[in-house]
């Protein structure tokens, strides 16, 4: 008997025959069709992808001061009906998760990574914040792709770019994390036939997390756990633009003194031109550096391998060498977004 946990979606991965995989505790699918045809159906149409693993706490608005101590974004004077990338903070600067705020006049919807909903509830608690934890009473899907707003319209009331709107049966925000225009859209579980059938009508293709890591990844993403960690700052991260709280929050002196000596780790990202992939843990070779690959893959539109590498200081060239199987393979570091 499986100790997984799964979401309200899952009878329907089943009948689709995905391939399941575990994923942060739960049983989650990894594709249905292949990766690459479901990247290509998000950068070329619309898919759409079970999120309801990523945790969902609702804070009263009253909360907003306390949170306002514990992220390094200002969400103080965040507009009502917006939304907001942020990342919690420890105390030395480092991230504890990256999370978007869906921010409203009575309250804030915090999704967080399902790999951190437990860690983010003990350090809410922690600071005598107040919420509560919706995650197992709703689905939260993922509806990305270029014609994703033509294929909602008549179904949804559709916010504008990093909006949210609730009209009580849904939540529906433009976010995402794919890099394409789309919607996130949380629900009552009694809601997910009604969903689903709507999906179904429209023709919309189920995506699984295979395609989503690529799709985040030509969209110059970073993910939990490999370009954000406990160990890795905001800004070694190169996210600098996130940090607009000029209050105090955790960690903020730390986080201060890397922008302002660059003092600290630097993430970049890479390009391989050929099918030779430098995966995680792969070795970069700098001058006299040898560092590690955070994340990389092949990006099915650049038709080139891709990825982050982690250094420890700011590489003094552009050229690097990937060790992969034994074999020197050549790259680039870049500096500007995989995909413009």
């Amino acid at each position: 008997m499986s100790n997984l946990l799964t979401t309200q979606l899952y009878n329907f991965h089943v009948a689709q025959k995905s391939k399941l995989i575990e994923f942060a505790g739960w049983d989650m699918p990894f594709s249905y069709d292949g990766t690459i045809k479901e990247h290509n159906y998000v950068r070329n149409n619309c898919g759409f992808f079970d999120v309801s693993h990523m945790g969902r706490l609702v804070l009263d608005i009253d909360q907003i001061q306390n949170i306002s101590k514990l992220i390094c974004s200002d969400i103080l004077n965040l507009d009502n009906s917006k939304a907001l990338y942020s990342i919690f903070t420890n105390e030395n600067g480092k991230a504890l998760d990256d999370v978007i705020f869906w921010k409203f006049e009575d309250k804030l919807i915090l999704i967080c990574n399902a790999s951190n909903r437990e860690k983010i509830s003990k350090h809410l608690i922690n600071h005598n914040i107040e919420f509560e934890d919706e995650t197992f009473n709703t689905c939260l899907i993922a509806i990305q792709g270029p014609n994703t707003e033509n294929l909602l319209k008549e179904y949804l009331d559709l916010p504008e770019h990093f909006s949210a709107v609730d009209n009580g049966e849904y939540i529906c925000a433009r976010t995402g994390y794919t890099g394409e225009d789309g919607f996130e859209i949380m629900f009552n579980n009694s809601k997910v036939d009604e969903i689903l059938n709507y999906i179904a009508r429209n023709e919309i293709k189920p995506c699984g997390l295979g395609s989503r890591d690529t799709l985040r990844l030509e969209a110059s993403l970073p993910l939990y756990g490999f370009e954000l960690t406990e160990e890795i700052s905001p800004v070694e991260a190169n996210l600098k633009w996130v940090i607009t709280n000029k209050d105090k929050y955790l960690g903020k002196e730390i986080v201060d003194n890397q922008i302002n000596t660059e003092n600290h780790k630097f993430l970049k990202k890479f390009l391989i031109d050929s099918k030779n992939i430098a995966r995680t843990g792969t070795e970069v070779i700098s001058g006299d550096i040898n560092e590690k690959v955070t994340s990389g893959n092949y990006s099915p539109i650049l038709k080139k391998s891709i990825g982050f590498a982690l250094f420890d200081s700011k590489p003094k060239t552009n050229l690097i060498e990937f060790d992969i199987r034994g074999n020197l393979v050549k790259g680039e570091i870049i500096n500007k977004r995989f995909l413009s």
